[in-house]
């Protein structure tokens, strides 16, 4: 019995010496992973062809009226839903209302100016008002009776049939009236000038009344939410009495029915993806077969990913690039799915002259 125990316990030191000896000894490296030979895989995520629109209004406003509904083919510029504009239009009423007071101002001036006529007299060929010229031909036919007085006058005068006083006075008189009828040209052609003035200014008023009630209409307009391309509405979250501000421009999102994949490259595998390149889309909750892509544009850049994954073999400390994978087949993906692609095949042969970058 002593043997026995004896030749258990050098069987146990000298199996406790091997374990402490295999446990001591350095690992061994293992062998580095070939990248030529390991499948590419790369997470995307779904978006519409030629990337997605969004569009947001350009300050917070409550939503009046909805003209769509999510899920129809919008045309470009169609009406999407109205915001509150009550402020707005009667902004635009202020202008508008002074575009027609001074209209009609301009109206009553233009038909003032319309009825001139020649200045008589010497300035023969001014154009003048016609009440004007008609006060300097009131004058001048004055000024011809005084002077018919003063020729009759003069030859009585000199025999003393009339007195010295009567004829200083008609010719007193025919200077006076020589006078008004200089003034009243003046005048005449000072009024239609300043008439003339006064329908300019008149006119710039309008223009600055028009440019300033086209204004406010262009803010009301930007009021009106509108579609700015021909596309799906893949997106439509507002309902009337909502407020939306310029930070929900996810809200409404609009894009081509046809679906590409943002494709994230790691870095090292920069050289493995290629314009033309086939790749097998599957999901990447459920790893179901979701279609098939090809490659159109890598980008000639790389940067920080902004999404997370729950593939054990997911690397955060290094960068990615962007591929382009149009979607052949399929689309029923919705916008955002996050879907794994794994290259099927070898390398596609890039056409001469064709643009790898985005």
């Amino acid at each position: 019995m002593f043997l026995f125990l004896l030749l258990a316990g050098v069987i146990g030191l000298f199996y406790i010496q091997a374990s402490l000896k295999r446990a001591s000894a350095p690992p061994i490296p293992s062998r580095t992973p070939m990248l030529d030979t390991a499948p590419v895989r790369l997470y995307g995520l779904v978006e519409p062809l030629g990337r997605e629109v969004f569009v947001a209004p350009q300050q917070a406003r409550r939503v009046e009226k909805i003209f769509v509904k999510e899920g129809q083919t919008v045309a470009a510029g169609q009406e999407l839903c109205e915001l509150e504009q009550a402020v707005e239009r009667q902004a635009m009423e202020v202008p508008l209302s002074r575009v027609k007071e001074l209209e009609g101002q301009l109206d009553i001036l233009n038909d003032e100016l319309k009825r001139r006529m020649p200045l008589p007299g010497r300035a023969a060929g001014q154009q003048v008002l016609e009440g004007a010229a008609l006060r300097v031909r009131e004058l001048e036919a004055r000024l011809d009776l005084v002077n018919d007085l003063v020729r009759r006058y003069k030859p009585l005068s000199q025999k003393e049939a009339v007195a010295q006083v009567e004829y200083s006075q008609r010719l007193l008189e025919a200077e006076v009236v020589r006078s008004q009828i200089a003034t009243a040209r003046s005048q005449a052609v000072l009024e239609y000038s300043q008439k003339s003035l006064e329908a300019e200014l008149l006119r710039r008023q309008i223009a600055t009344a028009r440019a300033e009630a086209e204004l406010r209409r262009r803010e009301l307009d930007a009021l009106t939410l509108r579609s700015p391309i021909q596309g799906h509405l893949y997106k439509f979250d507002l309902r009337v009495g909502e407020q939306i501000i310029p930070q929900d421009y996810r809200r409404i999102v609009i894009g081509r029915p046809e679906k590409q994949v943002c494709l994230f490259v790691e870095v090292f595998w920069l050289d493995r993806v290629r314009v033309g390149d086939l790749f097998l889309v599957q999901d990447a909750d459920t790893g179901g077969t979701a279609g098939s892509g090809r490659v159109t544009a890598v980008s000639e850049y790389v940067g920080a990913r902004d999404f997370r994954t729950e593939d054990t073999l997911e690397r955060l400390d290094t960068k990615y690039a962007q591929a382009v994978l149009n979607l052949e087949g399929t689309s029923s993906l919705p916008l955002g799915k996050l879907v794994l692609c794994i290259r099927n095949g070898g390398h596609a042969k890039n056409k001469p002259g064709e643009n790898d970058g985005l």
